[in-house]
């Protein structure tokens, strides 16, 4: 493989740190039983590892390791925590930042039960996005869901502030923690919030193919069952059984990508989250800076973190990141699966150029990477020269 510049980390961090590769070597030499399926020492092993990673992410946000239920990913984990929550007639609040992984479950929800959904604005201050969340709630507001961080931009919500209002206000608080795993905590012993959503292969540096729902403390008594199947315990009843995490784990669980979870934990408790975060800050700031500078270029950040979201004048988003990818530079064009959110800071239809960074990025590809884009830039205004 040529040497590339991986700015793609918000759809999944590259490379993953050596721990995690052999994590995942180990598991599938020496734990490949099927955990909580079997008595015997590879089925024991497996449970260990899993286990394992339940207790890493539930340190991690101040949770109780049997309130983390394992799914293929957030996206799957969402879908169960929405879908389980609404019932027939019930009104739900999002975000003007979200994901489709949110905005979809929640339409097909509400076509197939009949509920209703509005959207409140999530860019603002603390007190103006509550002020708008009260002005959409209705009597029949059962559910909000919300992003914790934008997947286009460094936007981060206030979610402690908008769980204790829904609390308050007897509304069931969903957050989707896809960008912001790793590099923010959120600790629910303190929080209002009743269930987080997360990946295992962005800003854990797992590996794909597993996601988390962590529920808060007594949070999901009311919340249906979306999959149902083997549990590995209570074999007789035909329904799942009551009590996490068991009740939301239905057949076979992606282990080796959750042990590899547990090692991208560990590695980020290691780096430290706020070493982290200011690292992929500091890069973006230095791209930011030197984007100014570069005839041609629009910047849509207002300040610098984790994602920087511009385009090129004269230049599609899709053209610009082939361009870029014919140097060796991974990024990510169009509306990445947000249009919501594009239609929010004017960037609809045609969206923008993401790049986004982790914490194997360096301040020498930063600069390599302006060098490239004031290089396409320069190209795409002498086409348009008459």
């Amino acid at each position: 493989m040529k040497k590339l510049i991986y700015f793609d980390n918000a759809a999944t961090t590259f490379p993953k740190p050596e721990s995690v590769y052999r994590a995942v070597d180990e598991y599938e030499r020496n734990r490949c039983g099927n955990p909580s399926r079997g008595a015997h020492s590879l089925a024991i092993s497996a449970a260990d590892a899993v286990y394992g990673a339940r207790e890493a992410l539930a340190e991690f946000y101040g949770a109780s390791p049997e309130n983390v239920v394992f799914t293929m990913n957030t996206t799957y984990a969402l879908n169960i925590a929405i879908k389980g929550a609404v019932k027939s007639g019930d009104h739900i609040l999002i975000s003007d930042l979200e994901h489709n992984s949110v905005l979809r479950p929640v339409c097909a929800i509400c076509r197939r039960l009949g509920a209703s959904f509005d959207i409140f604005h999530g860019i603002g201050s603390e007190d103006e996005i509550i002020a708008d969340i009260d002005k959409k709630r209705t009597d029949k507001t059962r559910l909000l869901v919300c992003t914790h961080q934008s997947n286009i931009l460094p936007i981060t919500l206030p979610v402690k502030a908008i769980a204790d209002y829904c609390r308050e206000h007897g509304i069931f608080t969903i957050v989707d923690c896809a960008q912001s795993s790793g590099i923010a905590k959120i600790d629910m012993s303190l929080t209002k919030i009743d269930a987080i959503c997360v990946p295992s292969h962005k800003g854990f540096y797992g590996i794909q193919g597993s996601g988390a729902i962590i529920f808060g403390d007594g949070a999901c008594e009311d919340i249906g069952t979306l999959i149902e199947g083997g549990s590995g315990s209570e074999s007789i009843p035909v329904e799942m059984p009551s009590h996490l995490p068991d009740r939301f784990e239905a057949g076979t669980l992606p282990s080796p990508s959750i042990y590899s979870l547990s090692k991208g934990i560990e590695f980020v408790n290691a780096r430290g989250v706020d070493n982290i975060r200011e690292h992929e800050r500091a890069i973006c700031e230095y791209i930011m800076r030197g984007m100014r500078d570069i005839r041609g270029v629009t910047v849509y950040n207002n300040e610098a973190g984790s994602t920087l979201l511009y385009n090129i004048d004269g230049i599609t988003p899709s053209d610009a990141a082939s361009a870029l990818d014919g140097y060796g530079v991974c990024v990510r064009a169009g509306l990445h699966c947000a249009p919501l959110a594009h239609r929010t800071i004017g960037t609809f239809p045609t969206g923008a150029v993401r790049a986004s960074f982790g914490v194997f990025n360096t301040m020498k590809e930063a600069a390599r990477f302006l060098d490239i884009v004031e290089h396409i830039a320069g190209g795409a205004r002498q086409k348009r020269l008459p």
